[in-house]
């Protein structure tokens, strides 16, 4: 294997023989083989995949797509059924909540344990305590049976572990949804510290935002089989223009499926829907275009065109300002007025403005077409993804993040409750 891999599998598959009745299996333990008293249940198949070195990669897709089994498979608590890994360097993982701990064990004796799992001795075990259980802050519950302790503190605990032992290799499995918000984000604080030291991640997560935030590259499992492997963005976008699909056919008795559409940049991008209408022209109307430039405190303004079948009833449109990564940090959902139907379609135009009170930086705007008001409720027509972009320059306003929320200091209220609760 090369110096600069750290995991690689070829043609990876795992098998379980799933029996019908406790009957069956005893019949098939009789038969010593010559029979067959099971089906075949193929968790994973011919999944081939290198990771390298530093490397951060995300692993999405339903539930029941074989996410879990292939992490398992990479730690070597499951034996694959055909194919091969290799894998080079200490692999630390976080997989179903609790597991690789006695829970009979107290927290301080389950660390001992699990460090010398990873390879470490007591002495490297001892160099490292104070670290891991100030790290999970759990106090004196660290003397006491792991049975005791909550999911919370469970996962404060195997995360520490996990971390505080510079794995090469670094596994998660959703782990992180468990902790709450100030846990999390010392979590994410320390992976992007591993991850800037050169340990490889490998994590499953539903949360797309930290997918796009963390990942180099996602791998995309469907029914087992990898569907396809990108960048974060444009797997996202496919997962959810798959899960969009399933949704549809669903509301609409399958007759309304979703798919690939025309990006409306000829430079190329991600667009999805159905043949219920289109996005027809948009651009920003300073300079005619899908992109432009604003300074600090301009109005920001865009025209989008347009075309739906006169059967749509709510015709609406979504408008998300994104981040360079895609992460949203605003947007609306504004209704259509719609012209005269003619020849089956009603076309509108509308004009959308707002302020550049944004960070000096590049932003995305994501349009999408809708029959509905409500972002919950909607049905999608059609996404045209990060479709316009512009950069925002600085301005002489200074505040934190990514929008102005026009925060200023000023004299206290007169009838202040403050001062009444006092």
């Amino acid at each position: 294997m090369c110096s600069d891999i750290a995991v690689q599998t070829a043609h990876l598959s795992k098998s379980y023989h799933i029996y019908d009745t406790p009957r069956d299996r005893l019949w098939q333990l009789l038969s010593r083989g010559k029979k067959h008293f099971y089906r075949e249940f193929w968790a994973l198949q011919d999944v081939s995949l290198t990771l390298r070195k530093g490397e951060t990669v995300g692993i999405i897709g339903r539930n029941g797509s074989g996410k879990s089994t292939l992490l398992q498979l990479i730690c070597g608590t499951l034996s694959a059924t055909s194919g091969s890994i290799h894998s080079h360097g200490r692999v630390a993982a976080l997989l179903e909540l609790g597991s690789g701990f006695n829970h009979d064990f107290t927290g301080r004796e389950n660390v001992y344990m699990n460090g010398a799992v990873l390879g470490l001795s007591r002495a490297e075990i001892d160099a490292r305590f104070a670290q891991i259980t100030d790290f999970a802050n759990i106090g004196d519950f660290i003397d006491q049976p792991t049975k005791t302790y909550s999911s919370g503190m469970l996962v404060r605990l195997a995360f520490a572990v996990a971390v505080c032992v510079q794995p090469d290799i670094l596994i998660v499995d959703e782990a992180l949804a468990v902790g709450d918000a100030s846990f999390q984000f010392k979590c994410l604080n320390r992976l992007e510290a591993l991850t800037q030291q050169g340990t490889t991640l490998l994590f499953v997560s539903h949360d797309m935002g930290m997918v796009k935030r963390f990942c180099n590259r996602v791998i995309y499992l469907r029914e087992g089989r990898v569907r396809a492997s990108g960048s974060p963005e444009e797997m996202a976008e496919l997962y959810l223009l798959e899960m969009r699909d399933e949704q549809r056919r669903w509301a609409s008795g399958g007759a309304v499926p979703v798919a690939p559409k025309a990006f409306l940049d000829k430079q190329g991008g991600i667009a999805f829907g159905t043949d219920e209408g289109h996005i027809v022209a948009a651009c920003f109307t300073n300079t005619d275009s899908l992109y432009s430039s604003f300074v600090y405190g301009e109005t920001i303004q865009i025209c989008i065109q347009a075309q739906v079948r006169d059967t749509i009833e709510l015709p609406s449109i979504s408008v998300t300002i994104q981040e360079a990564r895609l992460l949203v940090i605003g947007g609306a959902n504004l209704p259509l007025q719609m012209e005269a139907a003619h020849d089956g379609w009603r076309k509108a135009t509308i004009t959308v403005h707002f302020p550049a009170a944004l960070s000096a930086g590049k932003y995305h705007i994501t349009l999408k077409l809708m029959n509905g008001h409500s972002e919950e409720t909607a049905q999608l027509i059609e996404k045209q993804v990060a479709l316009l972009a512009f950069d925002t320059l600085p301005g002489t306003k200074d505040f934190l993040g990514f929008v102005d929320l026009g925060i200023e200091a000023g004299h206290a209220l007169q009838t202040s409750t403050l001062g009444e609760r006092q």
